[in-house]
């Protein structure tokens, strides 16, 4: 396969201006155009070198024609290989002296350019005032502007429009970068930009410290902000050879890449490619975007400071610098600061001060305390200073009392690998600690592609989705609904998930996508027993999702379901361990072959309980043991979907909230529970003019009369045996059928409690003895 590639690349050599047309893949050499990436208007530039379909973007950074052929249609190097074939077919290989004379040309064109250039720097003037730079907060930066128009790159340019000069590495001016007041930029046609700069010169740090940014607002922002030289690189794919003609020229010298924070990772991966060649460091924006982005949007004393503190080095481990001495003539407070400090100050504990967190990756992750006890030993260890159990638990212990308190999350953030994403508001940010985030969805954040959705860009995703659905929209969005709870971790809408439906119809499939949803170290299974035991749930601390995997055959009240998913304190009784009370933010996903019971009468469970049922079995031959992996690559799909439908989330929670009481849904609680399914036989009357309720007592049975012989008499037809007492009837029945959409009313007359309640005609054909037949006493 990758001779297959290889030969691919070399047949294709001189080919790709025809071939990436041929594909559907508009090219113009040596042009800003729109990317057939990502869609960026004039971030992308063909330009073709040694006939390899070279390119570059901004966004997407480079490579060569097969490389584009890649990303354009999301393929793997084999698969674009096989495309581009097609197209070759048995094209002769281009002559490598066509190619030296396609590299002359371009020579020639780098000359011309450069002979431009100096032309058009002989029309400019310095002047403050340019709009561009308004726009980015230098007003009354004096800049140079042209005094006459220009087109190039099929822009035209305006007198006012601001000139960048470029130079190459003897200090000659080789092209100019055009940047007019809406912000579009343009270099000369066939002018060179690998190798050139710009540079803002600056007093401070002379000598001593280099700064390079990407872009001309951010060099200049930079400057503004440290009084240091910077050197302008135009583009993220000119950073690495930018860095290594600056570290010739200056060898001494501290190289500060000011990076881009891109979306992607493309700006920050190339800068740290950029810096680990010239033994440099790279300082990232707190904000999404270039430094100029957060100097607009944080202020200058903020972004200064952040600058600052982007390039300060991490300090060290206080257990590296103190000796066994100092240690141990501490006290225990200090010796708990000391640890907090080699932590990075980065430990918190839980609003009942048991349970420590540390910040890792944008998430506070709980540390089992058995586990920190063993880290805190290896610091004492590491300055060979005496210790004992007891005096580690003493600093620990104490080090909970100096720390933070643990908050809750903010119920509108949602966090990604790359950021935190604020739905109310719809801006992305890097994550940070305040933040208090418990839980990431393992995919990196990017906004849907133009035309994106699930059936064209999830398509294997769409089709379980659709077939889970039985083709139906409203399943279809109920599900979605579902998806994006585990999502969005809202634990708070006081809800948990139930699947239901025969083997093999895709319940499995829908906990492994909330699993991926969720991220797998923040997924665990569970019994139903283990959210009832005090003693057991110690085991679901820290988790987001907990799936209850096969609980059809449990049967109880679902004390500790109602507490954990009504967002009540439970208690913890971990052993070896003092017990304790905490709450348990997660998500609960039960999947079933049947739906579970409960003895749970006052409507707390069904208050709470959404019901999924998949009906449709697959058949073997039909099912794909790699769906799962096929769905994980369309993940980032989903989730940008997702986000784009429940951009207001209460869209999702009022969906799941109309399915707990759907057909479907109280079909299957009928088939679960046959006092539920009795329910369903009655019919509400406007005023109390119905049946009695009775009582066990009242001999013969008057199933038509007393709505308690009419519920014996149903379960006895259909062969149950475990009947409710009246008392537990009565205090049932007004929650049962208010989930069937009945009003239940009573009132007390001399023959007893009259209800507003009869019974449907089906009851007679159903279960409901004929007049003349015999009624048991």
């Amino acid at each position: 396969m990758k001779m297959n590639v290889t030969e691919t690349v070399k047949q294709a050599c001189g080919h790709w201006p025809r071939i990436l047309p041929a594909l559907g893949v508009k090219v113009i050499k040596n042009r800003h155009q729109s990317c057939p990436v990502c869609g960026g208007s004039d971030r992308f530039r063909f330009d073709d070198k040694e006939g390899r379909g070279t390119w570059f973007c901004n966004q997407c950074g480079a490579g060569d024609g097969l490389k584009l052929v890649e990303k354009v249609f999301g393929v793997s190097a084999s698969e674009a290989a096989g495309k581009v074939n097609a197209v070759t077919g048995n094209l002769p290989p281009v002559a490598p002296e066509v190619i030296a004379a396609a590299e002359a040309e371009t020579e020639a064109d780098r000359k011309a350019a450069a002979a431009l250039a100096v032309r058009l720097m002989e029309k400019t003037r310095p002047a403050s005032g340019n709009a561009y730079l308004t726009h980015k907060g230098f007003p009354g930066h004096e800049c140079v502007m042209l005094t006459a128009t220009h087109k190039t790159g099929g822009v035209t340019f305006r007198a006012g429009d601001m000139v960048v000069p470029l130079y190459d590495n003897a200090g000659a001016l080789v092209n100019v970068q055009l940047i007019n007041s809406d912000g579009l930029k343009r270099t000369l046609k066939g002018g060179a930009v690998k190798g050139t700069c710009h540079i803002i010169g600056g007093q401070k740090q002379a000598g001593k410290r280099l700064w390079i940014a990407e872009g001309y607002a951010t060099a200049l922002t930079v400057h503004h902000l440290t009084g240091e030289t910077v050197m302008v690189a135009l583009s993220p794919v000119n950073l690495l050879s930018l860095v290594s003609l600056a570290r010739q020229k200056h060898p001494a010298c501290q190289i500060v890449l000011a990076a881009d924070r891109d979306l992607n990772g493309n700006g920050q991966s190339k800068a740290a490619a950029a810096a680990d060649a010239c033994e440099g460091i790279v300082a990232l924006p707190p904000v999404f975007g270039d430094w100029n982005d957060a100097f607009m949007q944080k202020g200058e004393e903020a972004t200064r400071k952040a600058i600052y503190d982007a390039i300060r080095p991490p300090a060290d481990s206080p257990f590296t610098t103190m000796s066994e001495a100092e240690f141990t003539a501490m006290s225990t407070s200090e010796k708990a600061m000391r640890v907090h400090e080699h932590y990075g100050e980065a430990l918190a504990v839980d609003a009942n001060g048991q349970l420590l967190s540390r910040y890792e990756a944008g998430i506070w992750k709980i540390i089992p305390p058995s586990d920190f006890a063993r880290d805190v030993a290896g610091l004492f260890q590491r300055l060979r200073a005496p210790f004992s159990s007891g005096k580690i638990a003493s600093v620990v212990e104490t080090l909970k009392l100096i720390i933070p308190q643990q908050d809750a999350p903010a119920r509108r953030l949602i966090g990604f690998r790359n950021g935190v994403l604020d739905t109310a508001t719809g801006t992305f940010s890097p994550h940070h600690k305040s933040h208090w985030l418990r839980t990431l969805c393992d995919v990196d954040f990017t906004p849907p592609v133009e035309g994106e959705t699930l059936e064209t860009h999830a398509p294997h995703f769409w089709r379980w989705l659709d077939r889970a659905a039985s083709g139906k929209p409203e399943k279809r969005d109920v599900i979605l609904a579902a998806l994006f709870m585990v999502l969005a971790n809202r634990y708070d809408w006081q809800l948990f998930l139930e699947v239901t439906g025969p083997g093999g119809s895709g319940k499995s499939i829908l906990a492994e996508i909330a699993t991926m949803l969720a991220g797998e170290d923040n997924a665990t299974s569970a019994t139903i027993e283990t959210l009832e035991s005090p003693r057991e749930r110690a085991a679901l601390i820290g988790f987001s999702l907990i799936r209850l995997p096969d609980q059809e055959k449990w049967s109880g009240d679902g004390a500790g379901l109602k507490a954990i998913t009504g967002g009540d304190a439970v208690s913890v009784d971990p052993k070896y361990k003092d017990a304790y009370s905490t709450h348990i933010p997660a998500v609960i996903l039960a999947v079933n072959n049947n739906p579970m019971r409960f003895t749970d009468r006052s409507g707390g469970v069904s208050r709470r309980r959404v019901i999924l049922h998949f009906p449709e079995q697959i058949a073997p031959d039909e099912r794909d043991p790699q769906l799962k992996n096929k769905i994980a690559r369309e993940l980032a799909v989903i989730v940008r979907q997702l986000m784009q439908k429940f951009s207001d989330p209460m869209t999702a929670r009022a969906l799941l909230q109309s399915q707990q009481n759907s057909d479907e849904a109280l079909s299957i609680k009928r088939e679960a529970d046959p006092t539920f399914d009795f329910c369903g036989y009655l019919e509400a009357l406007p005023e109390p003019e119905g049946m009695y309720i009775g009582n066990a007592s009242i001999i013969p049975r008057q199933p038509r009369l007393y709505l308690y012989h009419a519920y014996l008499a149903y379960m006895e037809a259909h062969g149950y045996k475990n009947t409710l007492s009246l008392t537990m009837f009565g205090k049932g029945l007004s929650a049962m059928l208010k989930e069937y959409g009945l009003n239940y009313e009573k009132r007390r007359k001399n023959q007893g409690i009259q209800t507003n309640l009869t019974l449907r005609e089906e009851s007679n054909a159903d279960w409901l003895p004929k007049c003349d037949d015999p009624i048991t006493k």
